[in-house]
């Protein structure tokens, strides 16, 4: 019996979508490259390269905060211009062309 998920036999009949897992693997690759960009881009734009204290400053987080908010609202527009458009970037997109190429090349 585990402690987080209950009774460990109520799991032993459920399957797994290989495709579901396959998909989810893309967006989590999707999501860290988006989430890695936004940490290169603004801490070169916000931070200066000497340290002189361990604590980011007022300017700093207001600095961090917006170049995040940009991120994040672009992310928003794109996605909803695709839903507008009914574009499926699972199918008209080059880049998601190549990653479900890698993922089918993995052996599961």
């Amino acid at each position: 019996m585990s402690l987080f998920m209950g009774n460990s036999s109520q799991y032993s009949y459920a399957s797994v979508d290989p495709e579901k897992v396959k998909m989810a693997e893309i967006q989590f690759t999707a999501t860290a490259k988006t989430f890695n960009n936004i940490i290169k881009t603004c801490e070169k734009k916000c931070l200066p390269h000497e340290y002189g204290e361990g604590e980011l400053n007022t300017g700093e987080n207001c600095c961090i905060d917006r170049c995040v908010a940009k991120y994040v609202k672009a992310n928003y527009l794109v996605g909803s211009n695709f839903q507008e458009k009914n574009i499926n970037p699972y199918t008209n997109m080059p880049e998601y062309d190549k990653v479900r190429s890698m993922m089918n090349e993995r052996k599961y």
